[in-house]
């Protein structure tokens, strides 16, 4: 009887012949994108059921740094305010940059602002002033 070729459970490759009998990724890289693509996908699917569904909308919020809408408890501490490390640090310089005195140009937004002005009044404005840039 012919042997059944194991495959990758993310890429698909075949899996070595000396590979053990409870091996399913060919590589730590391959083992690593499943997690981060399994990570991803819960995370997306309960975004999904709870903004469609409308069930426990305050498991998902909105990072103020970069607007990004994610879950908590998905990847995520329940009392998390950024989506991750980047926004959180972008959100200090910026702290940072007004307790200096530092002002920036009057088109650029600082973090924090982005996402709460253009959810509601400044919408209809960004909208005409694209349309007349275009």
């Amino acid at each position: 009887m012919a042997r059944r070729t194991r495959r990758c459970a993310h890429c698909f490759k075949p899996l070595r012949a000396t590979a053990r009998s409870d091996a399913r990724f060919c590589s730590k890289a391959c083992k690593a994108a499943e997690r981060r693509w399994r990570q991803h996908f819960l995370q997306a699917v309960a975004i999904g059921l709870w903004y469609t569904q409308g069930v426990e909308t305050e498991h998902v919020v909105r990072c103020p740094a970069c607007g990004t809408r994610f879950a908590l408890g998905h990847g995520h501490r329940r009392d998390a305010v950024y989506c991750g490390h980047a926004c959180r640090q972008a959100a200090y310089r910026a702290r940072k940059r007004v307790r200096e005195g530092v002002t920036t140009p009057s088109n650029v937004t600082p973090p924090g602002t982005r996402s709460t002005r253009l959810a509601s009044e400044n919408a209809p404005e960004l909208v005409g002033a694209a349309r007349t840039a275009a």
